[in-house]
Formats: structure tokens, sequence, C-alpha cells
């Protein structure tokens, strides 16, 4: 839980970006032709206008006018792009997705085609469909700019948010293959081994991440709460989320990370310190289950189930919490009797 809550690349972020860089493409990129100076005339007069009407809000006569220019030039993507801007201003989310789609039949490689068409379903609010384009548009971007990092990185965090680990582990691998020395990668790799069961290889990974970078918060914090976890190596662990916390003295996570060092130590008031702290800081289902399991193991059972039952109101599916509140509501109804 605590390897995951770090800044890091987003999705939404991610869309964020993809739409600005659309909008740009079709309403600032100059429209290239490659026909005969006669067709030119009077093709690009209808051209200009339909940007013009465009730029003033008149989207139903730019419509009209980028509709002239694609029936003397079906081919052109371009076109077909400025024209599904002008369907989304004018609402008109479907003719707009069918409008790309018989652009992506043209050209099936553009890439500026599926970066439409995921604007278009974000817009529409087409959740599947967006994210199926955005994964067939970070596919091809990753084919076609195998060493563009970002691109990458975008596609493995896909896979992360989709809960497809061995995907995103593949290509955190190839990232690395190439950039040994790139500790965010070696990070997530570290994370993923983790989260798949392989923790000897993720251990393993986030020593060679701190190797490079002795100061890298997040392998710090991840790798010193997975030996709290294991009771192993407890003085190590407070030395590294206690530099992590130097970095970032307000992050919740790390905060919940010392706490439960302290705990595996038996320091329990030096637990209940950080861990309540910490959950000032976020809502995380792990948190609550700690805090249950601090005022449990110092005899307050009404207060710990308390934690557990509280942690369900946000987290609802959240098995262990379920489980310990279910029986040490039990336990403390018994108690009360």
């Amino acid at each position: 839980m605590e390897n995951l809550r770090h800044s890091r690349i987003g999705i939404r972020r991610c869309l964020i970006i993809l739409t600005l860089c659309f909008i740009a493409t079709c309403l600032l990129a100059p429209y290239a032709f490659s026909q005969s100076k006669r067709f030119l005339e009077n093709i690009y007069g209808s051209y200009l206008k339909g940007i013009f009407y465009a730029e003033r809000g008149d989207y139903s006569q730019a419509l009209k006018e980028l509709q002239k220019v694609k029936s003397k030039d079906p081919k052109s993507i371009h076109v077909r792009l400025k024209i599904a801007t002008v369907l989304v201003r004018l609402g008109k989310i479907d003719e707009a997705e069918k409008e790309l789609k018989k652009a992506k039949e043209i050209d099936p490689d553009n890439l500026d085609i599926p970066l439409a068409l995921i604007f278009v379903y974000s817009y529409g609010q087409k959740n599947q469909e967006l994210e199926r384009e955005y994964e067939e548009f970070l596919k091809k971007a990753h084919m076609q700019k195998p060493a563009n990092v970002g691109i990458s990185e975008y596609l493995a965090q896909f896979y992360f948010y989709k809960k497809r680990p061995k995907e995103a582990i593949a290509i955190y691998e190839k990232i690395l293959e190439s950039n040994p020395d790139y500790v965010e990668a070696l990070f997530w790799l570290g994370y993923l081994y983790d989260e798949t069961g392989e923790r000897d290889k993720g251990v393993a990974t986030w020593k060679k991440g701190l190797k490079k970078d002795p100061e890298y918060a997040p392998i710090l914090n991840s790798l010193g709460y997975t030996y709290a976890e294991e009771g192993v190596e407890l003085d190590s662990a407070e030395d590294m989320i206690k530099k992590a916390l130097e970095k970032e003295p307000e992050n919740g996570a790390y905060l919940d990370s010392l706490g439960w060092v302290y705990f595996k130590k038996g320091d329990l008031n030096k637990a209940q310190e950080y861990l309540d702290k910490a959950i000032t800081y976020i809502k995380d289902p792990d948190i609550y289950e700690h805090l249950g399991d601090l005022y449990v193991k110092l005899g307050d059972i009404d207060k710990g189930a308390s934690y557990y039952k509280e942690g369900l109101v946000h987290f609802p599916d959240d098995k262990d919490l379920q489980s310990k509140a279910k029986k040490y509501g039990k336990e403390d109804k018994v108690i009360k009797e």
C-alpha cells in the first residue's frame, strides 16, 4: 500500500495533456495540400473560410465550409480532424466519432486520430471506448517511438491502472534496458514485482535503485515498510523511513510506515504518535487497519473496532477491514455484556 502512494504519472494528467495537444493540433496547425495549383485556389478558399468561422464561434458555417473541403479532398486526415473539432463544439459527439473512425480507416498508423478519439470519448463520457482507444494509442506510439521513455511510462501506468501488472513489468524492464540508471523505473519495477508475489526480486530492485540514488524517498519508504511487514531489519527500516520523511515530512504514507515500524518494535507509544498523525493526512484502508491493530494491542478493543468500522465506511470492499471489524466488533460486544 505505502509502496504505491507517491508522486506518479496519472491517467487524468495524461488525458489532460492529450486533450490540449488535440485542440492545439486541430485548431492551430496549417493545412498541408498536395494538389495542383488551380485545385488549391478553390479548396484553400473554403478551408480558410472554415477556419475563420470557427475562430469567430460560428461553428455551423465553419462545418459547411470544411465539408466542402472534405468533398474535394476526402483523404485529408487534417480536414477530418478539424471537422471533428467543430462537431464537438456543436455537441454532435456521435458524428465526430464517426468522422474520426473514417479517418482511422484511411490512415490507421496516424497517431493524431486516436488522440482525437480519446478527447471525443472523454468529452462524451464514453469510458470503455476511451480506455480502449487510449491503450491502442499508447501501443502505437510505443511501437513507433520505442526510445521515448515518457510514452513507455504512460503505457506501463495504463497497465498498472487496469491491474495488468505483468504487462507493466515488461514495459519497465524494457525501459531499464536502455536507461539502467532511471530510478523511478526501478521503483515501479520493484513495486510490481512485490505485487505479483516476487518480493525478493522487488527488494533486490529497490536496493539497486538506492545504490543509484540513496536519497530517493519512495524507495526508502517502500523498502522500509517491506522490512516492517516482515519484521526484519527494523533498525534499518526506521532509518530509511526517517530519511524519506526528511524529504516529505507531511507524507501520510511515510508517517504510517514509520508508525508500523514502531508497532513491530513494540514501541506502541511512538506507533500511536505516527499512526494518529498519518490518518490526518490521508484516508487509506491500511492506516485504518494499523490503527485498529494498535488499539487492540493496547487492550482498547472498542476503539480498535471503531477504526476497522470507520475504514469500512470509506473502503467497504476491503477484506481485511471486513474480517477484523466482524471479529473485534463481536468481541467488543461480549466484553460490554
